[in-house]
């Protein structure tokens, strides 16, 4: 037959007393009465997954009793696969139960993220359930067997399914036992031996079950797993009632809170210093117990206008003096049993860093003073030290800036004062200097918006205006040759007049138009001066 889900056939089923009957029935309200005593006790580690663990064993336990007192074969079968849904939790249940003791979680802690894990669990409950449809967890050949202490027994078929069943099952408790392992490996002397003492229990059920499915070993013709598991989880409760389970966890911490080189306060639920480590209690002066937080001199008022806050640092005078504080409550924000604080001296680390502010700060200032100094000599490299007026070097730079973009057309003018050297020669050099300033200063005045004005060398200048064409700049500088007939330069009794040459391009080199440029200058000195003329090559594409 293939056990298949028949509740009918329970309900039709005549039922009979097994052997172990009592002791089963005993088991499983044993385990129910110790779910309840664990749920009672005041809290501890893994205490959840400990009662949800005895209540699956504790149905583990009654189902394997009802499957044995069921005459028929097709309620048994249907127990069997009821069965699964307690067998497939219990091993997960059991590692988590594990994990939280060891790691003192009150909650589920990393697991809550991890229930992922218990889906293969679920799918092989499912699959179980549905053995009727495929016989892949119990096959053709389950029948009921030669009687056993008087009683018809089922036995069954085993199928891929079972065995995966059993693996996965497996890979759970080897996956406890390896935590249990490790824990007995960093223990040393008495430690080790009360780890030894749990691992022996640890290895009641692991061996019964092994033997049940490797051997056919029965206890009174039954599995005994999940009698075993229940003498196991009862030496379980034995140890957490003497308190100790896991006697090394709580030794190790507090062998770490004492040893621990940063200071540590335990409060009370009302702000009281209940307990300090080693390195607290070096601190000048030591924190006295059962006395108010805020009252520990020169540490105390600080903490206490932090305790509740987010991590922070504190400040300390006298000396100074820099902590880096963190607050943890105790219990659960609701029923809040106290707070830990941990300070760390980050007072060295601190000073090196505001020394490193002090350094970046003066490493910025000199970087701003030679970049300072850098515009400074930029501003000179591009500047006439007379008029003040951009030199060659600014014209070459400012002819690239206007001409980036192809197709771009600017007008260039060179201005030349008339007999400027006859100037030098009669009133001397000051006063020719003062003309140039003077010059300079008249163009300026007469510039618009985008004009720009150089100084090429001794009385010669140029004027760029961008997108101007000959005409728009030859009248333009009319315009200029007005204003500076208005000024006297140099304050000199004579006039002083200038001679311009245009010309207009963007596309080539800076060199060509100034080559073009000079070359109508030349025409307006040799036509008279105190002129403008456009490049005979700008007159030929006008």
């Amino acid at each position: 037959m293939i056990p298949a889900l028949d509740l009918p056939a329970c309900a039709a089923t005549a039922w009979q007393a097994t052997p172990d009957m009592a002791l089963r029935a005993l088991i499983a309200a044993g385990l129910t009465a110790l779910a309840g005593w664990a749920g009672a006790r005041r809290r501890f580690p893994g205490q959840r997954a400990f009662v949800a663990l005895t209540l699956v064993m504790a149905a583990w336990t009654a189902c394997s009793l009802i499957e044995h007192a069921a005459v028929a074969a097709d309620c048994k079968g249907t127990v069997a696969l009821l069965s699964w849904t307690v067998i497939m939790a219990q091993p997960p249940l059991y590692a988590l139960f594990l994990y939280q003791y060891l790691h003192s979680e009150m909650h589920g802690g990393v697991w809550r993220t991890r229930w992922l894990l218990a889906l293969p669990s679920a799918v092989l409950v499912a699959l179980a359930l549905a053995n009727g449809w495929h016989g892949l967890f119990y096959g053709h050949g389950t029948r009921l067997s030669e009687p056993m202490f008087g009683l018809p027994r089922l036995r069954y078929d085993y199928e891929p399914l079972f065995y995966a069943a059993v693996t996965l099952g497996y890979a759970w408790l080897l996956a406890a036992t390896v935590m249990v392992v490790r824990a007995w490996r960093d223990a040393q002397g008495l430690q080790r031996r009360q780890w030894t003492v749990f691992l022996l229990m640890m290895a009641v059920p692991l061996g019964a079950n092994f033997a049940y499915i490797a051997f056919g070993v029965r206890l009174m013709g039954v599995d005994p797993t999940s009698t075993a598991f229940a003498f196991t989880l009862a030496g379980f409760a034995w140890l957490i009632r003497r308190n100790r389970l896991f006697a090394a966890v709580p030794l190790a911490r507090r062998l770490l809170f004492e040893e621990l080189p940063d200071p540590v306060l335990v409060l009370d639920a009302e702000g009281r210093i209940a307990e300090v480590n080693h390195a607290a209690q070096r601190l000048v002066p030591p924190p006295l117990l059962d006395q108010p937080l805020a009252q520990w001199p020169r540490f105390g008022p600080a903490l206490a206008r932090h305790v509740g806050a987010a991590d922070t640092v504190i400040e300390l005078a006298g000396p100074a003096a820099w902590f880096e504080v963190q607050h943890r409550v105790l219990g659960t924000p609701a029923q809040p049993l106290g707070a830990l604080i941990l300070m760390h001296d980050v007072s060295a680390r601190h000073q090196a860093h505001a020394e490193t502010v002090r350094t970046l700060a003066a490493r910025e200032l000199e970087l701003d003073k030679a970049t300072a100094l850098q515009a400074l000599l930029r501003e000179q490299a591009m500047h006439d030290p007379l008029t003040g007026l951009l030199n060659r070097r600014a014209l070459l730079e400012r002819y690239g800036h206007e001409t980036r973009e192809a197709g771009v057309r600017l007008a260039l003018v060179v201005l030349d004062l008339d007999h400027f050297k006859r100037i030098n020669d009669t009133h001397g050099h000051p006063a020719g200097d003062a003309v140039l300033r003077d010059f300079a200063a008249a163009l300026r005045s007469g510039l618009r918006a985008g004009d720009a004005l150089f100084r090429l060398g001794g009385e010669e200048f140029a004027l760029l205006l961008p997108g101007a064409s000959a005409a728009q700049a030859a009248a333009r500088v009319e315009g200029l040759r007005t204003i500076v007939g208005r000024w006297h330069l140099g304050q000199l009794g004579e006039a002083v007049t200038f001679s311009a040459g245009v010309a207009v391009g963007g596309e080539g080199p800076l060199e060509s138009l100034l080559a073009a440029a000079d070359e109508a200058l030349y025409l307006a000195k040799r036509n008279g001066r105190n002129r403008t003329e456009v490049s005979t090559r700008e007159a030929q594409t006008q």
